[in-house]
Order: structure tokens, then sequence, then C-alpha cells
């Protein structure tokens, strides 16, 4: 069964390979490699914006949170959406403009020339704090790779990872992001494919919907498809799950990099458009896996996250389950991508380049940004190993610190002329320090807090300095 398996998985990867090779020639510039010249359309904008967000928890993590609690847990799906909607719509065509206008390349660069700052500090400090927390980001996907390869294709856990990462990185590394968001195009489309397929073909064999809402109501609680409580306790805590992920929205550089790619601002309403009806879709059809999961899958499952995938396994022939089980891999990887190249692009844009005293050439910048690629990951490779924390909670790390760091900036960066270069900078250490150590002395979510505290002390420490600035 498994050799059948690794045979889909060799077809998959090396469509992805291919593209990368396509792409290897068509990458001129530092520019061409890290934001594919500007010059994408709205649909590789809008899927590979979407497709570089959903992890390895579209498939496992949400499904599971679904098979295990039931419908209360379908607030984190609405919230993502909620803030989605506010991202694409209030920050993608500003954001895109500016970025396009003051020429930057980066989050930290346009951060740094946006609020005027004088040295390279917002840069070069806003630089570090998203390479930290790209560390946990890339590191939580790589395990769910190594659990992926471990628990669908019956590949050692540790190999599994090196082998996903090996790809990864060699389609990266060949394409840049122009190779990235064609691939997370394809890829998106055909996880969305996936899970629509899987949960209405476990629908059909268990009888249909009717059948389905009929086991549920007769051997679960009945709060199981409830999404409403009367638990003052559980309404905060669903408060708290719709508000504590999607806030993250406004401070993803590997998110907001695909909007300063598309090639016409213009389009910018056609890609939100296809973007959030894409989110919609794959959601809700996750939510269905958990929910047709709970009838199919019997005896319970100890490991909820494993629900898809037992699903598909049991269905489906052990090529095309293998095909199916890809997705989980494509997803997981779409971010990996998104994350290496934008940290690469940090490592020489913000870091290194202004530190050297010579002009560097184009082809230089292109050459140092392909070998940047390596070391995040890299160094995320290392922590897997000694590391035995969950996916979910390096996600939520990684996801909170970087929403906390640059969220509320990139909002004032677009809507406020109040800010002064001390108060950016204040703004940028005072939340990327909550990211890093709140998790660690309150359960309270991190971007609620660093939301507010990296507001607070923008507006302070610029009220302080305004006449100075």
């Amino acid at each position: 069964m498994f050799s059948s398996m690794i045979e889909a998985f060799i077809v998959y990867f090396s469509l992805l390979l291919g593209v990368g090779l396509y792409f290897y020639h068509k990458n001129k510039s530092q520019e061409d490699f890290a934001l594919g010249g500007r010059k994408l359309n709205y649909w590789v904008t809008a899927i590979s914006a979407q497709a570089s967000d959903m992890s390895d928890w579209l498939f496992m993590g949400f499904p599971g949170a679904i098979y295990a609690h039931g419908l209360i847990d379908i607030w984190t799906a609405v919230g993502l959406v909620f803030f989605m909607f506010l991202t694409w719509h209030y920050i993608a065509p500003k954001f895109r403009t500016a970025t396009e206008h003051t020429n930057s390349q980066t989050l930290p660069s346009f951060l740094q020339t946006k609020f005027h700052g004088t040295n390279n500090a917002i840069r070069i400090i806003g630089g570090l704090l998203g390479l930290y927390f790209f560390i946990f980001y890339i590191a939580a996907n790589l395990v769910g790779l190594g659990k992926i390869f471990e628990t669908a294709f019956n590949i050692n856990y540790h190999y599994g990872i090196l082998i996903g990462l090996v790809i990864t990185l060699t389609y990266t590394l060949l394409g840049g992001l122009m190779a990235i968001a064609w691939s997370n195009l394809f890829q998106g489309l055909f996880l969305l494919v996936v899970i629509l397929i899987v949960p209405f073909y476990a629908m059909h064999q268990c009888g249909g919907l009717h059948a389905i809402i009929d086991n549920l109501l007769h051997n679960q609680s009945p709060s199981f498809l409830s999404i409403l409580s009367t638990d003052t306790n559980l309404l905060i805590s669903i408060f708290f799950s719709a508000t504590a992920w999607g806030l993250g929205y406004f401070g993803q550089p590997h998110i907001l990099m695909n909007f300063m790619s598309i090639d016409d601002v213009s389009k910018m309403k056609k890609a939100k458009y296809v973007g959030l009806s894409w989110q919609i879709l794959v959601l809700t059809a996750a939510a269905l896996v958990g929910l047709v999961g709970k009838v199919f899958v019997q005896p319970a499952l100890a490991n909820p996250e494993l629900v898809f995938v037992v699903m598909v396994q049991t269905m489906f022939t052990p090529f095309f389950a293998g095909l199916i089980l890809c997705a989980i891999l494509a997803a997981t990887i779409s971010t990996i991508t998104s994350l290496s190249i934008v940290s690469a692009s940090i490592i020489g844009h913000d870091l290194y380049y202004p530190c050297i005293q010579r002009k560097v050439s184009a082809h230089e910048k292109l050459l140092f940004t392909r070998a940047a690629i390596f070391i995040i990951p890299v160094i995320s490779l290392l922590a897997v190993f000694y590391n035995t924390s969950s996916v979910f909670k390096l996600v939520h790390y990684a996801w909170s610190g970087l929403g906390c760091t640059f969220g509320p900036l990139v909002i004032l960066s677009l809507y406020s002329k109040f800010v002064t270069p001390q108060g950016a900078l204040a703004g940028l250490i005072a939340g990327g320090l909550t990211g890093i150590f709140w998790p660690v002395t309150s359960s309270i979510p991190t971007l609620v807090i660093g939301f507010s505290i990296n507001f607070i002390a923008t507006y302070i420490v610029s009220k302080l300095t305004k006449d100075h600035a």
C-alpha cells in the first residue's frame, strides 16, 4: 500500500520541481526573485496569499477541533474570514501602492521609509524580530511535515522532515516568488478540490447529510451541533478564539508579500473576492470533515487531528489516497516556501546590505538572496530536532508574535500621519517583546494584549517626540 502512495508523492512533487525549473531563468533581479517583479495576476495573488496562510492546520488542526469539540470551534474560522476581509479591503490596496511608491521590498524596509527613520533601527530591529518568529513558524510546519510523512506514507519522522525541506528549498531556490506563487495557485486549487471531495464522498457513503445529522443528534451531546452557549466562560473563549488568530493577518509578512506582487492595484478587488471565496470554501469543507468524520470513522480516534488522513486511507485506493494526502503536504509547503523567501529577503535587504559600505549589484543581490534561503529553515530544522512542542503551540506563538510586532504599525503606516520614527520603534519593540514573553507568563491570547501594547507604546512615544521628529 505504502509503495503506491509514495509513487503518488513522487508524481506530485516532480510537478513542483518542474515549476521551479521553469521560472529559474525568469529571475533577473532580486525584486524578480522576492516579489515576482510585481507582475502577478489577481488569480495568482489571491490564491497564493490564502494558500501561504493555510498550513496543515487546515487538514489536521481545524477538522480535529470540530471532531473533538463540535461546531463551537467554527468561530475560529469565522474570525479568520472576517479579519482576512478587513485585510484585503483596507490594507492590501494601500499597502501595494505604498510599497511601490517607497520602492520597498520587505515589510521592515517599508516601515523604515514610511516612518522617516533617520537610521536603520526600525529596519534592523524589525528584521531581527521577524526572523526570530519565522524560526518557530517554519519549525512548526517542519514538525507537521514529519508527522504527515510518518502517518500517511510510513516514512520515518526525521527523514520525512528532511525530504520535505529539501524539496521545498530546491524549487524555492530555483524559481523564487514567481515559482512559489504559481505553485501556490496550483496547490491551492488542488487542495480546494481535495478537501471538498473527501467529506462529500464520505457523507454519501454514510447515507447523506440527513443521516449524518440524525446520527450526531442521537449519539453526541446536544451541544455538539450548537454554535452558541450559555456558559459565560465559553463565550469569552469564543471571543478570544475569533480574535486571537484573525488580528494576526495585519502583520504577517509572508501574506503581505503577496499583496506587493500583484501587477495592478486596481485588480485587488477581484483578488479579494477570489481569495475570500477560496477561504470560505476550504474552511467550510474542513469543518465538514470533522463533522462527517465523527460518524464515518469508527471507533473514535485517540488523536482527532488524524481524522482526514484516516478517512482518505479508508475510502480510496493507495495511489489516489497518496495523491490526496499530498494536499496536506501542499498546504504545509506553501507556508514554508513563503516564509523562506521572506526571511531571505529580510536577511539581505534589511540586515546585510545596510551594514556593508559599498554598492551591491543586482546580480549580487540575487545570488545572496538565493543563498540566504537556507539560513532560517536550517536553524528551524535544528530547533525541530531538539524541541518537542506541538504544531499548534509553535504556530500560535509565531503567528501571534508577528501580528503583535508588525500589525499595528502596518495599519498606522497606511492610515495615520501622527506616528514619529521613535514612536514606531517603541511600538515595534514593545509588540515584539510582548510576543516573545507574554505566552510564558499568561494564558490570555498574546495577540489581544500585544496589539494593544504596540498601539499604546507607539501613541505615547509619538506624542512625547512629536515636536522633535
